[in-house]
C-alpha cells in the first residue's frame, strides 16, 4: 500500500515538542511495549507529601493558555489530588542549562527530583557525589521501575555499581528509513531493490529514462552525510560508529570496508547517479516532492511532509519506505534508536528522598501513564468501543501535558503520533533491521566522548572529498593515519578499557 494511501485513511514542530519529553526506544534496549498496568504508588509509608521537581526545559512550557501555568492546568490539578502529593514543578533555562544544575547543586538550595542532560554531566556529578543512590529506594518506593526500563538500559547508569540516575526513556524505536518514490519505479515496471547490486541497476535505469539524478542526500549540516548514507555503508558493515573486531571495538570509519564503501558511492556520484549538490544539500525534501529525485534516507515526520504535499499537488506520486539494501554478506540496517540522553535524580542534599522516589514510582504507574497520554475523558478524547480516540486538535490542545512524563512509554509516544497522523510512517520501518552501537551502553568515557564530534566531522569532511574526487581514495591509509593522529586510537582504546571489561 502506497504511504499516501495508508496516511489519509488513518506540524512536524508541533509533533517534536509533543514526543521530546522521550522520542525512542529500542526492542534492545527498550522497555516493555506498555506501561506497567500495575497502579502501585508506593506512597503508603511516605509521610511527607512535599515535592520539588526540576525538569529541563521544554518548548511546549510556552504552549499554556489564559491563567494555565506548569503549577496549575487541568491535568497537574488532577496528578495532585489522585497521588496526595504536593507537587511544585520549575524549569530549568533553555540555555546553559549544565551550569544552571551545577550552580543549584553547589548551593545547597535543591530540588527533590532533578533532570539532568547528558551521559557525560551525569557520570561527572554521580562521580562528585552529587546524588543520592537509588538502589534501595527503587527496592523500596519504585516498584514500576522494573516496567519502565530493562536490566541494561537501568545498569547502564550505574557507577561505580550504584545507580545514582533514572534513565529518562525514549520510547523512539526508529528513525531515518530508505524512502522511495514508488510512483516511479511502477511507471519504469522497476522492481523494489533488495541487494546494492540492485541498487546500482536501478539508479542507472531511473537516470537513463528520467534523466535525473535518482538518489539524493545530505551533506551541508554536521553528522548530515553519515545519516543519509547509512543504508549504504550499512550494506559494508560499517554503518554504526564502531564495530568489533577480535572482541574489542574499532571505528568503522577506518576499517577496509569503509573504503570499499566510499568506492562505490565515488563510482555512483562520477556517473551521475547521486545528486550532484549532496554535499552542500540541507534538506532534499523538495526533490522527492518534484520527483527529481526517486531514492532519499529520510525521518519518517519528513515523509509525512512530503507525502502531504505530494497529495497536495495531485500528480499521482507515491511513496513507500522499503528495507535497507543488503550486502555481499548480507549486511543491512540502521542503527539503533532509543538511548537515554537525560536522568532523573535525586540530589544528596534533596529533602525529601523517600517522597521523590514515591512520586517518580506514582509517575510510572499505568494508569498515570495513560492519564497523561490522553487527558480527561470527554474532554481531551473519548472512547469507542473501548478505545482511546483523540483528535489532532485534541492532542494538541494539551500538548504540554508531556512535562509531566519522566520519560516515555510505547503506549503514549504511539498515541501522540497516531492522533498527529505520523503512525503510517513509523510503524513501517519497525520491521527493519537495526544494529546494535555498543558505545551508546557505555559510562562516560572522556577520552572518547570529548573526541567523539571533532573524528566524526572529519571523517565526513575526508569521505565528501573522497566521493566527489577532490582527495584521491589511494590516500584513504593516510586518512587513517591522520584520525589516528587527531586522538582517534587514544578514543577508542579508552572505550575499550570499558568494552573489554564488559564482556
Amino acid at each position: 500500500m502506497s504511504m499516501k494511501k495508508m496516511a489519509f485513511l488513518g506540524l512536524s514542530t508541533i509533533l517534536l515538542a509533543g514526543v521530546a519529553a522521550g522520542c525512542g526506544g529500542n526492542d534492545s534496549g527498550g522497555a516493555s511495549a506498555s506501561p506497567a498496568s500495575n497502579t502501585s504508588t508506593g506512597t503508603g509509608s511516605v509521610k511527607n507529601k512535599d515535592v520539588t521537581v526540576m525538569r529541563s526545559y521544554h518548548a511546549s512550557m510556552e504552549q499554556f493558555k489564559g491563567n494555565d501555568n506548569i503549577n496549575n492546568n487541568k491535568l497537574v490539578n488532577v496528578l495532585k489530588e489522585k497521588s496526595g502529593f504536593n507537587v511544585k514543578y520549575e524549569s530549568l533555562p533553555k540555555d546553559n542549562s549544565d551550569q544552571k544544575v551545577s550552580i543549584i547543586l553547589a548551593s545547597g538550595d535543591v530540588p527533590d527530583i532533578l533532570w539532568v542532560s547528558g551521559k557525560s554531566n551525569y557520570f561527572k556529578l554521580a562521580q562528585q557525589g552529587a546524588f543520592e543512590p537509588l538502589d534501595d529506594l527503587i527496592k523500596k518506593y519504585i516498584p514500576n521501575m522494573s516496567s519502565y526500563l530493562n536490566q541494561e538500559l537501568t545498569d547502564a547508569a550505574r557507577f561505580d555499581g550504584k545507580i545514582y540516575g533514572i534513565p529518562s526513556r525514549v520510547a523512539q524505536k526508529v528513525g531515518n528509513g530508505m524512502l522511495e518514490r514508488s510512483d516511479i519505479l511502477k511507471e519504469l515496471g522497476l522492481k523494489d531493490p533488495v541487494t546494492m547490486d540492485d541498487m546500482y541497476s536501478t539508479l542507472k535505469t531511473i537516470k537513463e529514462k528520467k534523466n535525473i539524478a535518482p538518489l539524493t542526500a545530505t551533506g551541508g549540516n554536521p553528522g548530515s552525510f553519515m545519516g543519509s548514507f547509512l543504508p549504504y555503508a550499512a550494506a559494508y558493515g560499517v554503518g554504526n560508529a564502531t564495530v568489533v573486531r577480535d572482541g574489542k571495538l574499532a571505528f568503522s570509519w577506518v576499517q577496509p570496508e569503509y573504503k570499499e564503501f566510499l568506492v562505490e558511492m565515488r563510482k555512483w556520484y562520477t556517473e551521475g547517479l547521486i545528486d550532484q549538490e549532496f554535499a552542500i544539500n540541507k534538506d532534499i525534501k523538495d526533490k522527492m516532492i518534484n520527483g527529481t529525485a526517486a531514492f532519499g534516507t529520510l525521518y519518517w515526520a519528513d515523509a509525512y511532509t512530503i507525502d502531504k504535499s505530494i497529495a497536495d499537488k495531485k500528480t499521482g506520486g507515491t511513496l513507500q519506505y522499503i528495507p535497507p539494501v543488503t550486502g555481499k554478506n548480507g549486511q543491512s540496517g540502521f542503527q539503533e534508536e532509543g538511548i537515554p540522553g537525560s536522568y532523573i535524580v535525586i540530589p544528596k542534599q534533596a529533602k525529601n528522598k523517600e517522597g521523590a522516589a514515591a512520586y517518580i514510582n506514582y509517575i510510572l504507574s499505568g494508569d498515570t501513564d495513560k492519564f497523561l497520554t490522553y487527558g480527561l475523558e470527554g474532554e481531551d478524547y473519548k472512547v469507542e468501543n473501548g478505545e482511546p480516540v483523540q483528535t489532532l486538535e485534541q492532542s494538541n490542545n494539551i500538548a504540554w501535558r508531556t512535562l509531566y512524563f519522566f520519560g516515555d512509554t510505547d503506549a503514549s509516544f504511539n498515541a501522540r503520533l497516531k492522533a498527529k497522523g505520523f503512525l503510517p510512517y513509523y510503524e513501517p520501518l519497525l520491521k527493519f533491521k537495526q544494529n546494535r552501537e555498543e558505545t551508546s551502553y557505555a559510562p562516560a568515557v572522556d577520552a572518547y566522548d570529548t573526541k567523539f564530534t571533532e573524528l566524526r566531522n572529519f571523517t565526513e569532511e575526508n569521505a565528501l572529498k573522497f566521493i566527489m574526487g577532490k582527495r584521491d581514495l589511494g590516500e584513504f591509509d593516510k586518512f587513517v593515519q591522520e584520525f589516528n593522529a587527531k586522538g582517534g586510537k587514544a578514543a577508542i582504546d579508552a572505550m575499550n578499557e570499558w568494552y573489554t571489561k564488559k564482556k
